[in-house]
């Protein structure tokens, strides 16, 4: 997969939570499971569909699930894995 930005990888869980939610002036630190109509299986649908879109795998045992109820920390997150893929 090529190289992508933080700025393109934030455009796309954006993209990729607001297919899911009503609410699409999220602030990118809110909570997804307090500030949304989203929840617990919703936050997993989001997951998967970040896994496939950039096909990762999210290590859940050594990742902090908080981390990832966020735009920011999920794009944090992928970027990490995105980084350490192309042997960053």
């Amino acid at each position: 997969m090529k190289n992508q930005s933080e700025h393109e990888i934030r455009g796309a869980v954006r993209r990729l939570v607001a297919e899911r939610i009503d609410e699409v002036s999220l602030d990118d630190s809110a909570n997804l499971l307090e500030r949304t109509n989203l929840d617990s299986l919703g936050v997993v649908e989001i997951l998967v569909a970040i896994e496939e879109e950039f096909r990762v795998n999210i290590d859940f045992v050594t990742v902090d699930p908080e981390s990832l109820l966020s735009i920011s920390g999920l794009t944090r997150h992928l970027s990490l894995l995105l980084e350490g893929s192309n042997g960053g």
